[in-house]
């Protein structure tokens, strides 16, 4: 090979396929890196082979879609026929295979990419014929795959139908391990045979083994035209049931049991893709009478907390805002008889000062059984009065680290031994003269009685909500469940009996939609039964299970 082809410029070979050799290129009129792809030596001088390779081209040069690698140029330089496409950075599948099987939510995802873009193409009249690991690339997140490759595909014209209706006899198109049952017996193949070489590469996907583990291609033949595969759930026990149930349908060896199409195939990948996403996991095992009374009360709890700090801040708000009220008309009155008696003895000297009255007042307001704590100071900030009479003589020491209140000069006072309070500050003013300090601290046991009735009260009302609430729930629980059971019994029941069966109801709900929907199906199934037809069966069986699902949803 040399180092130019045409006008592209050759780097390195990538790799290979039975005909055909890609390497890595550069086209520099527009700047782009590609895939070159060439027949190899042996076979560049076959005619046949030529036309086949070229067929390629034009097959999937026609086709725009995000999982197909795109065809960018076809042509012949040098003797050599060439075909340049888009170079998809990533790995093949068979590479990505080899260390195991993978996850089934990746299984979905890719495989409704993989079914999208066969949808497309049969769409436009191709078909693949040639679905296997190794034409399937996967790019470097391994979130994307492109299909390519299309070297048996045929566009669907009337000449080429002409000519090509059949294959021929003993003549095996296709990687032999990924064939479909028709291209084995040399049948007819459309496009349902790609659908079924794509359920050949899903089953090794999702439990990590080829489908057909022969090794001649006789045996091979033989067990792709007639033997059942292994059972999914022997090598993937976690296998959703949707999922194997699509895969055992595409691997069907009539034609007409698999999917209609690629469009289809996708479809139902994508309502599987999203029936696992609405699954919650780690609540499978509980009952309906279970989960809906645990949601609507673990829903009212949270907004009963929310109501309730909401309301108690409120409460607690606004009976404060009383006891501040009554507090403060308490520390007026004791600042008004203080004033007179504080003004007198400021005009004396020091030595002739009698503040004997002044305590006796104090005396007599802190018996008051609301009042805690009392101190009267004057101008200069000595205490002259006070409840505690260790106090009197001493600076004034007003409390610090005090949270405050509403209102001015109004503080939680902290507790000393004898219970919480409020403390009221208020100077001492007397014809617009400021003579002392008044500091009266009240007691807060009317008030925290008063809020802890409201919490009590809250509290109660909160539990017999949650009462409700489960009881309603669970008796929500019942009315569901009970139709969901007897839906089941007659799904378990009617394979059974030929789905010589019908639900009886008179429910006009969404129940008795459903009840209608199976007794439907089952009319239209039961006569197919009774002429032996098991395939009308199985799918009886699974538009039942899907009835199920979507009420049990």
């Amino acid at each position: 090979m040399t180092t130019t082809l045409g006008r592209y410029r050759i780097h390195a070979r990538i790799g290979e396929g039975a005909m055909a050799e890609v390497y890595r290129a550069h086209d520099p009129e527009i700047d782009r890196t590609v895939a070159i792809k060439t027949l190899k030596p042996d076979y560049a001088s076959n005619p046949d082979l030529g036309a086949r390779f070229m067929r390629e081209a034009r097959a999937a040069g026609a086709l725009s879609h995000a999982n197909i690698a795109t065809i960018y140029d076809v042509g012949e330089a040098e003797g050599i026929a060439y075909i340049a496409m888009e170079l998809v950075e990533g790995q093949p599948l068979d590479t990505a295979l080899a260390q195991g099987r993978m996850p089934y939510e990746r299984v979905l995802e890719l495989g409704r990419q993989l079914a999208s873009a066969l949808g497309y193409a049969h769409r436009h009249g191709v078909v693949h014929r040639d679905i296997k690991p190794s034409n399937i690339l996967l790019s470097a997140d391994g979130k994307t795959v492109k299909l390519l490759d299309f070297g048996v595909a045929r566009v669907a014209s009337a000449e080429a139908e002409r000519r090509l209706a059949h294959t021929q006899i003993g003549q095996m198109v296709g990687t032999p391990r990924y064939m479909s049952p028709e291209q084995a017996l040399g049948m007819p193949v459309d496009h349902r045979s790609d659908l079924f070489s794509l359920g050949v590469v899903l089953y090794e996907m999702i439990t990590g083994k080829v489908a057909f583990p022969g090794t001649a291609l006789a045996t091979l033949a033989i067990q792709i035209a007639q033997e059942r595969v292994e059972p999914i759930d022997r090598s993937a026990a976690d296998c959703p049931p949707g999922l194997r149930f699509i895969i055992e349908k595409l691997l069907a060896k009539k034609p007409e049991q698999r999917f209609a199409d690629g469009d289809a195939l996708a479809a139902a990948l994508s309502r599987e893709a999203g029936a696992q996403q609405d699954m919650v996991p780690g609540r499978r095992g509980l009952s309906l009478r279970t989960k809906l009374p645990l949601a609507l009360s673990l829903v009212t709890a949270a907004s009963l907390a929310f109501c309730f700090t909401t309301t108690l801040d409120r409460e607690r708000d606004t009976l404060e805002r009383l006891a501040i009220s009554a507090g403060s008309s308490t520390a007026s009155f004791v600042t008004s008889n203080a004033a007179v008696l504080a003004a007198d003895n400021a005009g004396l000297p020091p030595i002739e000062q009698d503040w004997s009255a002044l305590q006796a007042f104090a005396v007599t307001a802190a018996r008051d059984p609301e009042v805690r704590d009392l101190a009267i100071a004057d101008d200069h900030g000595i205490v002259r009065a006070a409840s505690d009479p260790t106090l009197i003589g001493k600076r004034y020491r007003g409390a610090a680290g005090e949270p405050a209140m509403s209102g001015k000069g109004v503080t939680a006072a902290a507790d000393r031994g004898a219970g919480a309070g409020i403390r009221f500050v208020q100077p001492i003013r007397y014809a617009g003269v400021n003579f002392g300090t008044v500091d009266l601290v009240v007691r807060r046991t009317a008030l925290d009685a008063a809020i802890g009735s409201v919490r009590a009260s809250l509290l109660s009302l909160a539990g017999v909500v949650m009462l409700v609430v489960l009881l309603v729930g669970y008796l929500s629980g019942a009315l569901v469940s009970r139709p969901l059971a007897r839906l089941r019994a007659a799904l378990e029941e009617a394979p059974k009996v030929g789905f010589a069966l019908r639900i009886s109801h008179r429910r006009r709900d969404e129940f008795g939609a459903v009840f209608n929907a199976f007794n439907a199906a089952a009319a239209a199934v039961e006569p197919q039964l009774a002429g032996g037809d098991t395939h009308a069966a199985a799918q009886a069986a699974t538009l039942a299970t899907r009835i199920a699902h979507r009420a049990a949803a």
